[in-house]
């Protein structure tokens, strides 16, 4: 290309002018011409530039339209879909797993949820709403062995599980919203909603007549809560009630019944009803471990009944329900018979063989104190495990004839002794006599010894013995004494023979009338 240009006129001011830039003459250019190809270059990028430009909106511009394709394609398939179904999904959001479920539905229900207060009172419809009716708490016990039955200090100690059921609508949920989880579990501390850690309101249903409360003799546990609002409580624990034991008359043979008293301890009627879980109101077993074995006592008989006391004179509209559990306990009777009834009938028959023995051994009248002594041991091991009571139960009263007869036979032997060495003619003792000398005759000319002997009349034997009574059976001072003793001899030897004849069969057939009763107490109907 060659370059023409214009020359500057003389005289002028201004630069000059381009007219052709052709280059067609083959000069180089002046230096004056280089802001004009700078001009040229960034034109250039310019224009590139709006290329790039454009070539990006365009791409931005295909990415949105097929974008907005593939939202109508979905907005098309979600009219397909009926109105119903579209509602539901809509409403209903979608969760990684049930584990955030829960804890999202744990969280709504416990947001404002408040555990002093009781559940919502329910209208009731057959007063238009105008009224309102109290929680119902549903009361069952499950009986699951004996522990211990204490008749001393009237106190008894029960493995149970104590369940308690009622309705919270304020826990209540629909399970399609949230996964759906049909079931929620909520802690319980110390057997009451107002505990620290406690989540949900709990009912303060109390043993009236406790040892020892049930809030601390049972454990803590959750209660389950399904999505009506409904609430299954069931703790594990010791049901420790005071009783007033009726049937221990008849110990060991006896069934004691011990009453059980359940009711809310705060709230009325007006507040709280209780009713028997599934009609009955208890249940026995459960589990593989429950029952009793080598045990004294076992569970005979359980029934539940619904007691409403009247109200308090400050509150007449306020009735207080209870349910009353009677239990009745069996008592094992073959450890007594073997370890105290038998004993004491055998000590009887020892004593009784006494009756049989030589007066004159020595080895008589300790056998008999032997045999009481013995009778005396067992009863006080019977004592031990009744209470100190006005009341006699059955063993009682024969501990008392065991006793009764074997101090009998220590006593018929002291007498039967006492007359088998008697030498005297008559039973008046010694001191007596010679009072009664001293104040009949005060001269003393009569020539009889105190004891109507006359040494006078050569029957002596010998000197007479400076102690009085003989050494030995066959040791008389006079024929007169061995004629008295030859007679006492024989009221002895009758004596003997009353209680051989009389005694032993009467004692017979008075134990045999303490064990008819014991049968026809067990024949009898419940």
């Amino acid at each position: 290309a060659s370059w023409s240009t214009r020359q500057r006129a003389p005289g002028s001011t201004g630069e000059g002018r381009h007219r052709d830039l052709s280059g067609r003459t083959g000069q180089s250019p002046s230096p004056f011409l280089y802001p004009c190809t700078s001009y040229v270059w960034a034109k250039k990028a310019m224009r590139s530039g709006a290329l790039l430009l454009a070539a990006a909106l365009a791409v931005t511009s295909a990415a949105h339209s097929k974008l907005l394709v593939a939202q109508g394609i979905e907005e098309e398939s979600m009219d397909a879909i009926p109105a119903e179904n579209n509602a539901t999904s809509s409403s209903t959001r979608i969760w990684k797993n049930k584990s955030e479920a829960q804890a999202a539905l744990r969280a709504h229900l416990l947001e404002n949820y408040d555990r002093g207060s009781m559940p919502p009172f329910v209208p009731t419809p057959e007063n238009n709403g105008s009224e309102y009716a109290p929680t119902t708490i549903e009361v069952g016990i499950n009986f699951h062995r004996i522990l211990e039955v204490d008749v001393v200090r009237s106190e008894v100690d029960l493995l149970t599980w104590m369940r308690f059921i009622w309705n919270d609508t304020r826990l209540s949920w629909d399970p399609e919203e949230y996964a759906g989880i049909d079931k929620l579990w909520f802690w319980v501390e110390s057997g009451a909603g107002m505990s620290e850690t406690s989540e949900i309101w709990t009912p303060d249903i109390e043993l009236w007549n406790q040892m020892e409360s049930i809030q601390t003799s049972y454990a803590n546990t959750f209660a389950a809560v399904d999505p009506s609002g409904g609430i299954f409580w069931s703790r594990p624990g010791h049901l420790k009630p005071v009783c007033k034991f009726v049937g221990l008359e008849r110990f060991p043979f006896d069934n004691l019944e011990c009453v059980i008293e359940l009711g809310s301890w705060g709230h009325s009627g007006k507040f709280l009803r209780l009713e028997p879980f599934d009609g009955t109101g208890f249940s026995i077993g459960g589990s593989d471990t429950s029952g009793e074995s080598f045990s004294e006592f076992t569970l005979d008989t359980i029934s539940a009944e619904l007691i409403i006391y009247p109200p308090y004179p400050s509150d007449p509209l306020a009735d207080w329900p209870v349910i009353m559990y009677s239990i009745s306990f069996h008592r094992s009777w073959q450890p007594y018979i073997r370890g105290y009834l038998i004993s004491q009938i055998i000590f009887n028959i020892i004593g009784f063989a006494c009756f049989w023995l030589p007066i004159q051994s020595g080895e008589r009248l300790g056998l008999s104190i032997t045999a009481m002594l013995s009778a005396v041991a067992a009863d006080l091991v019977v004592v031990s495990k009744l209470p100190s009571a006005s009341e006699l139960t059955w063993m009682q009263k024969f501990s008392m004839l065991s006793q009764a007869f074997a101090g009998y036979c220590v006593l018929e032997g002291v007498i039967v002794s006492y007359f088998y060495f008697q030498v005297s003619n008559n039973l008046v003792p010694n001191y007596l006599q010679t009072l009664w000398a001293i104040l009949t005759n005060p001269l003393g000319n009569s020539g009889e010894s105190r004891d109507g002997s006359n040494p006078s009349n050569g029957e002596s034997y010998g000197r007479r013995p400076s102690f009085r009574g003989p050494r030995d059976a066959d040791d008389f001072r006079t024929r007169q004494e061995q004629k008295n003793n030859a007679g006492w001899q024989r009221v002895a030897s009758h004596i003997d023979s009353f209680s051989q004849l009389v005694v032993v069969p009467l004692y017979l057939a008075i134990v045999c009338v303490f064990l008819v009763q014991v049968t026809e107490h067990h024949e009898s109907p419940a």
